[in-house]
């Protein structure tokens, strides 16, 4: 694939970060995406967990060429709204799935969620306050988002409190939902990962299984993805612990590692290390009317960007299709987040969020054609 043009998706001067797109009815392409306040203005430096921080969108009026100023936000409150992921059902049914960091006075993290969880789990930001990851939820419209119902958190079976997500629903051909996340089983683990299935259109959800778990490694923002002959390949984002204390961040990131069910997620097989893409963000998979499916991802390391590989419908060269450098140029790590589309002229929009020429973090989208 060639990349035939950059462009602006949205931005405003705050801190706009991990997008996703998807059509919306009667052929609307729609960004979400997360919007804080830059804190650079105040602190000096941006933070990923922020009270300011909530879950919005914008449209294209023809067809993605270009999306609206008009902010539309769906969630504004206490908490720092985290990683939106939408999902339009086949029924039309609009599923946002995110994630939430609670909030309360420095000093009293561990009394309000436990000393042992808060000490390996939350944080204090700042010298502001201590804040913790309450778990994932949805949020669902019925009428095209102009009115959205937000249900309660979802606490998986065999998982402690602070599950997260960061993938697309899956719907099977039965309409079964399936919901990738990732969390700790017990105060000290690192990440596993698993599937929540919904039966109702996303009003409830239960635990189905487990798909990847380590205790060396963290299996983290899975994306799952259903091939052509229906089996489900989970894409995970991989890192080593890297809530020791005195840890370089970004030296505990590995190599992306997948598995694959054959029943519809109920059982998973082992998880496989694909060693020449770098995990350092989670990934995204889009089938195109081609047949080929589009996987992208961002990339934190020199040089800092966006890279992307066009694999077969069963991603069976995944390890050894052509990495396409989509961007390059990037002035730091703090990137990436893909989602990406199908637009009417067969060519592929990428979204992802980077940082401009004054540092601000941006939503961005390049525009790749087969």
């Amino acid at each position: 694939m060639q990349v035939t043009q950059i462009k602006t998706i949205y931005q405003d001067g705050e801190y706009l970060a991990f997008p996703n797109v998807a059509w919306l009815k009667e052929d609307v392409p729609a960004c979400f995406f997360r919007h804080a306040k830059d804190r650079r203005k105040e602190d000096g430096k941006v933070t990923h967990i922020d009270p300011t921080a909530k879950i919005a969108y914008v449209v294209s009026d023809d067809g993605g060429n270009s999306f609206s100023s008009d902010l539309k936000v769906i969630l504004d409150d206490e908490m720092s709204e985290q990683d939106p992921c939408v999902t339009v059902l086949s029924d039309g049914r609009i599923i946002v799935s995110l994630f939430r960091w609670d909030f309360v006075e420095e000093g009293k993290g561990a009394e309000k969620w436990g000393k042992a969880l808060f000490e390996r789990y939350g944080r204090s930001i700042e010298g502001k306050y201590d804040t913790f990851n309450i778990g994932f939820s949805v949020i669902i419209s019925d009428d095209n988002g102009q009115t959205w119902k937000h249900h309660p958190v979802i606490e998986p079976d065999g998982y402690i409190p602070g599950s997260a997500v960061r993938g697309n629903i899956v719907e099977l051909p039965d309409k079964t939902l399936l919901m990738p996340f990732y969390g700790a089983k017990y105060e000290g683990a690192l990440a596993s990962c698993g599937l929540v299935c919904s039966k109702n259109r996303g009003e409830t959800w239960d635990f189905l299984s487990e798909t990847a778990c380590d205790k060396n490694i963290n299996f983290l923002e899975p994306f799952l993805f259903r091939t052509d002959s229906g089996r489900l390949i989970s894409l995970f984002r991989t890192q080593s612990d890297f809530l020791k204390p005195n840890v370089d961040f970004s030296s505990t990131y590995l190599n992306l590692h997948i598995c694959v069910s054959d029943d519809d997620g109920h059982t998973f097989g082992p998880v496989r290390e694909i060693s020449s893409i770098y995990a350092s963000n989670p990934f995204h998979a889009l089938r195109l009317k081609s047949g080929k499916v589009l996987v992208s991802y961002g990339y934190r390391r020199e040089p800092y960007g966006i890279r992307a590989k066009l694999c077969d419908g069963e991603l069976s060269d995944l390890e050894t299709a052509d990495e396409i450098i989509v961007r390059a140029d990037a002035p730091n790590g703090d990137l990436g987040y893909t989602g990406a589309m199908e637009l009417s002229d067969g060519s592929a929009l990428v979204v992802y969020y980077i940082s401009n020429q004054d540092g601000q973090r941006i939503i961005e989208g390049a525009v790749l054609k087969e």
